[in-house]
């Protein structure tokens, strides 16, 4: 078999591709954050069990222990938690306290909620703890999707179950937080880092 330079290339793209060749490719042809981290890439596995301690001592006061809401808007079951990941994980590092606020209201199964008590978590839990509290809240905690809300003092939701597969492999990586973190300290929203 004749090996062109376009069949080469395709070749090392793939073999970037595969986990094996992940710490072999090049800047030249990066495959997530360089340079390669193992402590960015942890099993879903590792990341729920940390989660569940780190979400019980840190969260489950303003949010229930089982995300159900509280002083604090559901996590659990929660249409706004599953749709909004990435400002969820702006959320949980910057905070919602600090004027102008990051977000002013919030709807949540819907269920109107006023920003400001959500507190800054970037100096207190390290990127590897905020992704095991988000992947616990959603591959646990999150064993329904909410389809939709009525409106009022008493929203009534119609959820459905998700399957414990998708349930299993639905993690936020430490690299996602990582991510988020560093460009929230490039841009000076957040100062400092635990």
């Amino acid at each position: 078999m004749k090996m062109t330079r376009k069949k080469i290339g395709l070749l090392l793209s793939a073999a970037c591709l595969s986990a094996f060749a992940l710490m072999a490719c090049s800047k030249d042809n990066p495959v997530g954050p360089e340079p390669v981290d193992p402590t960015l890439y942890l099993p879903a596995d590792s990341l729920r069990a940390v989660g569940a301690t780190a979400f019980a001592n840190n969260c489950s006061g303003c949010h229930g222990m089982n995300g159900e809401g509280a002083q604090g808007p559901a996590v659990g079951n929660s249409d706004f938690f599953m749709n909004n990941r990435q400002r969820v994980i702006n959320l949980v590092l910057r905070g919602n306290v600090s004027e102008p606020r990051y977000i002013d209201t919030l709807v949540v199964n819907g269920r109107i909620h006023l920003g400001g008590g959500m507190p800054a978590w970037h100096d207190v839990l390290t990127d590897k703890e905020i992704a095991s509290i988000l992947t616990y809240l959603r591959s646990v905690l999150n064993d329904s999707t909410v389809v939709s809300c009525t409106s009022g003092d008493e929203p009534v939701c119609t959820k459905v179950a998700r399957l414990p597969a998708a349930m299993a492999v639905d993690t936020v990586a430490v690299w996602e937080v990582k991510k988020v973190r560093d460009s929230l300290l490039a841009n000076g929203v957040i100062t400092t880092t635990p």
